[in-house]
């Protein structure tokens, strides 16, 4: 039937139009991969050389370090190692922005991302490790949803199937990782340490998002120095009418805390915690001690971990 084949010709057309505009789409991309680092030139380029050695996108992305005032020698040291970087097809550049200041992460991937030339912002500590070919093509194709917000992933403790994050529950105590300290490989809860999930927030230690998402969230509060700065954007994110996704099909180590310490090791970091925490909930009191993707009748206690 004549009529038959001029509709499959024209349904063909189509679908040729929409690959053809999804990839010239696609052209346009650039990601920004932001990294806040100081005094860690081992640390920071063996994160860099996992990202250049371990990643298979069709993608273009930069590398943006932002330092906060390492030494001349480390400053030296650095700025050598970038540029001999080996170029790889999507890397398309290695900025270093030198801007000696007190440690504010907040300000950090502000000006970071204030720099940043991509239209998508990834925010990477520098002790993450890529361990997975194609975790930023995966986190991508969430984040590029225009519905989507902040898009995370799975962290595992170094060289282990423990879990250090899965996505982040708001407790009346404040905010906790999910299903931290349990063990990867087995399935936790019907799967939530398994495929990709609507979540409140994720850490900042591997975050990202649109530019206007960003943009529209006024950014991280950069009176959240420390802690908590990427809750609350998170949370700000969903309070513009987005949803942050938790891809737990994306793992990355982390080797958590290598960089400034923890925030629990002295009495004056444990203060600021609170002073922050307190923050956090004053900006986003609707939220305290609710999270709409967590059940009321599941434990409120961030370290049980068994049925009770």
């Amino acid at each position: 039937d004549l009529r038959l084949l001029l509709a499959e010709e024209k349904r063909k057309e189509e679908i040729y139009k929409d690959v053809a505009e999804a990839q010239k789409e696609d052209e346009g991309v650039l990601l920004s991969v932001i990294i806040p680092s100081k005094d860690n030139p081992e640390v920071l380029l063996s994160c860099i050389h996992s990202i250049l050695a371990r990643t298979r996108t069709a993608y273009r992305y930069e590398i943006l370090v932002v330092d906060n005032g390492s030494s001349e020698e480390n400053k030296r040291a650095i700025m050598e190692k970038l540029s001999a970087l080996p170029e790889t097809a999507g890397m398309k550049g290695c900025r270093y922005l030198y801007q000696p200041m007190p440690f504010n992460f907040s300000k950090m991937c502000n000006l970071g991302a204030k720099e940043a030339g991509g239209n998508l912002l990834l925010f990477l500590n520098d002790d993450m490790e890529v361990i997975q070919p194609d975790w930023m093509s995966l986190m991508l194709e969430k984040a590029r949803l225009p519905y989507v917000g902040g898009v995370g992933a799975k962290l595992l403790y170094p060289d282990s199937e423990v879990i250090q994050h899965a996505g982040i529950t708001n407790l009346r105590v404040g905010p906790a990782h999910k299903l931290q300290f349990l063990d990867d490989g087995k399935v936790h809860y019907y799967g939530m340490n398994r495929g990709v999930h609507n979540m409140l927030g994720a850490t900042g230690a591997c975050l990202m998002m649109r530019r206007e998402v960003f943009e529209e969230a006024g950014g991280f509060r950069e009176e959240l120095a420390v802690a908590f700065n990427d809750v609350d954007l998170c949370y700000t994110i969903y309070e513009n009418g987005y949803y942050n996704v938790v891809r737990n099909d994306v793992v990355l180590y982390h080797h958590e805390s290598l960089s400034r310490g923890k925030d629990g090791e002295s009495e004056e970091k444990q203060l600021r915690l609170l002073r922050e925490k307190d923050i956090l909930y004053e900006r986003h009191q609707e939220l305290y001690g609710k999270d709409p993707f967590y059940h009321p009748y599941l434990t409120m206690d961030m370290l049980e971990s068994e049925y009770s």
